[in-house]
């Protein structure tokens, strides 16, 4: 990661440390060390965030933010409220442009949506061709 991006991501995290409880913000820098660790090795995968009682919204949008902090080196994304097609709590990255253009906002949620829906309908139907050809489907 350059040197720019690290320096950014510490400046951020010093700023969350002095507002977020400190068992949050444990959590949160466990998060970030993880995902660090997950970009150096050029891995996929999932992170093991601490205790699940401590990754709050807050600590989940603030992880985000670092993410795009990494990702693309700039510091004035803003995390929005995106629920899910069944309302289920979401969160998506974007640019202030995007943040404060509601039309916009609900144009991508609904993309995002159909997208889930769709994808969610393929999953279902290949769950059902791989079963009905016998082959375990427990992930």
């Amino acid at each position: 990661m350059p040197q720019d991006r690290i320096a950014k991501v510490a400046l951020y995290l010093e700023s969350v440390k002095a507002r977020m409880p400190p068992e949050q913000f444990e959590t949160l820098r466990q998060a970030v060390h993880e995902m660090a660790h997950l970009i150096a090795d050029g891995h996929e995968g999932f992170l093991e965030a601490g205790d699940r009682k401590d990754f709050t919204d807050d600590v989940q949008k603030e992880l985000l933010t670092v993410m795009a902090i990494v990702t693309t080196g700039r510091m004035d994304h803003q995390v929005v409220d995106m629920p899910g097609p069944d309302g289920s709590p979401g969160y998506a990255v974007v640019t202030p442009e995007l943040a404060n253009a509601p039309k916009r906002l609900a144009e991508l949620r609904d993309k995002i949506h159909h997208h889930t829906t769709e994808r969610e309908a393929i999953d279902t139907e290949l769950d059902g061709i791989a079963r009905a050809s016998g082959i375990d489907t427990d992930h």
